[in-house]
């Protein structure tokens, strides 16, 4: 009988992946460890010798452990591998997995630690790569194949089965289909242009009893976005809700009474905090619960702080558009950030926006899935004239930028600035 009390767990799982592929030889096809996942050195280089020597048996491993013991260790040591007893071979894939979960495990903590302690972005990032990379290993990656051409053949004839959430306006539905968990989205304008009111427009269409919305705001408090939100669900006029009981009519406060009624019943939670970090977000995005779609809206990007300190603002702002890449697919969720423009676009006869006006670094560009840009003329056009109409809608075009699923190009909506309401296309 074996003595499993003088191993560690990990000791003995390394040992028994080695004593059975040296006992049982046709299970060497089936050994996916790489030799630098064992804890011990010397267990590493004797898989490397059995995954290149399929006639390596234990008769040589004990010869050569006498030779050189530098090598696979002291004859003691490669006797423990060799004369362990293991009468079946059953169990192979899940012994390895046992020493995969150890390594994982290893590496995963001494990373997170070289994370917090790691003094620059360069740095940071690196090892956050790492760390994605050591969370995707997997021994049955191939098994994965089927499971994922599976579900793309069952989404052929189950049309419910669509993760993908439309944004209620149609002509930009028609560009993009809608979005995706796992997608990290921007919507970037300048200040004032009406992202804030397309960002909620669209967490209302998308809110459903299938689907949580999250709306962080780091500039407006939450009764300003609930006062937004009730006036594009009523069209009771915006100004009137800074002094309703003297500016509304008794038939527009009936209105705002059942837009309350409605709006309490939505599955929209609204945050507003002035310190947003991707932290937060996680946390936010966690507390989701695992049978609804998951939709979280940041207003905006550029207020958003790190959970580290940096010197440098760009590559503070560089860590966080990473961090919410990062989230959005970790956790399944689809999150929208919203971000400020440069005023570069001002300077140019034609102000459409473009990707270089990002504002502060080119890495938003580089990890959003997609980048949408709110632009209406009319915002370049004095609006205090005798021929002004407040209540008149103008024509926003959403111009789809980068889209990394599917086609670019230009949605046109109408925008009524005075209830923060978008129709799908110009009027």
């Amino acid at each position: 009988m074996n003595d499993i009390s003088q191993f560690t767990e990990v000791e003995y799982f390394e040992k028994t992946v080695l004593a059975k592929a040296l006992n049982f030889p046709d299970l060497r096809k089936q050994l996916r460890l790489q030799p630098e996942y064992f804890e011990d050195e010397k267990h590493g280089a004797l898989t490397s010798r059995l995954l290149s020597d399929l006639a390596f048996d234990k008769q040589q491993l004990i010869s050569e452990s006498v030779k050189s013991p530098d090598v696979y260790g002291s004859y003691e040591f490669v006797k423990q591998i060799a004369y362990m007893e293991v009468p079946t071979d059953k169990g192979f894939l899940f012994d390895q997995e046992q020493v995969l979960e150890h390594y994982k495990r290893r590496e995963l903590n001494q990373a997170w630690q070289q994370y917090m302690e790691a003094q620059n972005l360069e740095n940071r990032m690196e090892i956050r790569n790492r760390i994605d990379r050591l969370e995707k290993i997997d021994l049955v990656q191939s098994d994965k194949k089927l499971d994922t051409l599976a579900t793309i053949f069952d989404s052929l004839y189950e049309e419910n089965k669509t993760t993908i959430l439309k944004t209620g306006l149609s002509s930009i539905d028609r560009l993009i289909s809608g979005v995706s968990p796992k997608q990290l989205i921007l919507v970037g304008a300048r200040p004032s242009m009406g992202k804030t009111a397309l960002a909620l427009q669209m967490s209302q269409n998308m809110q459903s009893e299938d689907n949580e919305i999250i709306f962080f705001s780091a500039e407006t408090t939450e009764i300003s976005v609930t006062q937004r939100i009730l006036s594009s669900m009523t069209g009771v006029n915006l100004t009137k809700f800074k002094e309703p009981s003297k500016m509304m009519t008794n038939n527009e406060i009936d209105k705002v009474i059942d837009g309350i009624t409605l709006y309490n019943e939505s599955n929209i939670k609204i945050i507003d905090d002035s310190t947003v970090t991707p932290n937060k977000v996680r946390a936010a995005a966690n507390n989701i619960p695992e049978n609804k779609r998951g939709v979280i809206f940041i207003d905006y990007i550029q207020l958003m702080k790190s959970d580290t300190k940096h010197r440098d603002r760009r590559a503070e702002l560089e860590e966080i558009s990473r961090e919410l890449k990062i989230i959005a697919k970790d956790m399944d969720v689809t999150i929208i950030a919203l971000s400020q423009l440069s005023r570069a676009n001002d300077a140019r006869q034609d102000k459409r926006p473009v990707l270089s006006d990002l504002r502060e670094t080119g890495q938003l560009e580089q990890d959003a899935d997609m980048v949408l840009f709110c632009h209406r003329e009319d915002y370049y056009i004095r609006d205090d004239g005798e021929n002004f109409d407040a209540t008149a809608g103008s024509q926003m075009e959403i111009i789809i930028a980068k889209n990394k699923d599917g086609p670019t190009g230009t949605a046109l909506t109408t925008f009524f600035r005075h209830n923060q309401t978008f129709y799908g296309g110009a009027e």
